[in-house]
């Protein structure tokens, strides 16, 4: 069946936003006495919300006070979010593609709603894009929900869809909701992992979205 609607994860899959992530982090953890991490660290933690990752940050012997944290974490997010953030290479030529083949674009994010919507305005305000993410009405990923919404709103058979994304979340939600599943290699995912997973596809390039598109038509 013809491709009617892609669903993008967004930080790891279409912008790149590690950096932004480690410097958010750091400067959180250093403020309150912690030791800060690597961008390898970040790299393989990310993808599953702030809170989530915020705990792998903190030491075994934290008794503090998480929401606290939590909360300067979304704060710095707030006043620094896109600083050092780029789009990966080829994803503006592929949405001008799906763009042209009247492709539907969405972007379901474990990502703060508000700060989703807003990187998307930033990088991608050319394209009609539906946007959800964290406490934006539905549980985060892996839930189907979101992903469910988002087949009703564009009227589109689960058959007919792709979820592309770059963490094992991603993969998960794809196949929770019945959609086919693309793990991609640009952003923080491993091959061996998505294999693992049972990824209906692993891309190595943006373009490679463009080829499969083009076997199914």
């Amino acid at each position: 069946m013809k491709i009617k609607l892609i669903i993008f994860d967004l930080d790891g899959t279409l912008i790149d936003t590690l950096s932004d992530i480690e410097h958010i982090f750091n400067y959180v953890l250093i403020q309150n006495g912690y030791q800060e991490r690597s961008k390898s660290f970040y790299k393989n933690n990310i993808g599953n919300g702030f809170e989530n990752l915020l705990r792998k940050c903190l030491p075994d012997y934290f008794n503090g006070d998480f929401d606290l944290l939590a909360n300067s974490v979304r704060d710095r997010y707030e006043s620094h979010l896109n600083t050092k953030t780029i789009i990966f290479d080829g994803i503006t030529t592929v949405l001008e593609c799906l763009k042209k083949k009247k492709v539907k674009i969405a972007v379901i994010s474990n990502k703060l709603h508000s700060l989703a919507v807003r990187s998307v305005k930033k990088y991608f305000n050319a394209y009609e894009i539906k946007v959800i993410g964290a406490e934006g009405g539905f549980p985060r990923k892996p839930s189907p929900d979101s992903t469910f919404h988002m087949l009703q709103h564009f009227n589109c058979h689960s058959s007919a869809a792709l979820f592309v994304g770059d963490s094992i979340v991603d993969i998960k939600t794809a196949q929770n909701a019945n959609v086919s599943s693309v793990g991609v290699l640009w952003g923080n995912g491993a091959k061996e992992d998505f294999k693992k997973q049972k990824s209906d596809f692993i891309l190595e390039s943006p373009q490679d979205i463009l080829d499969i598109l083009d076997s199914i038509e």
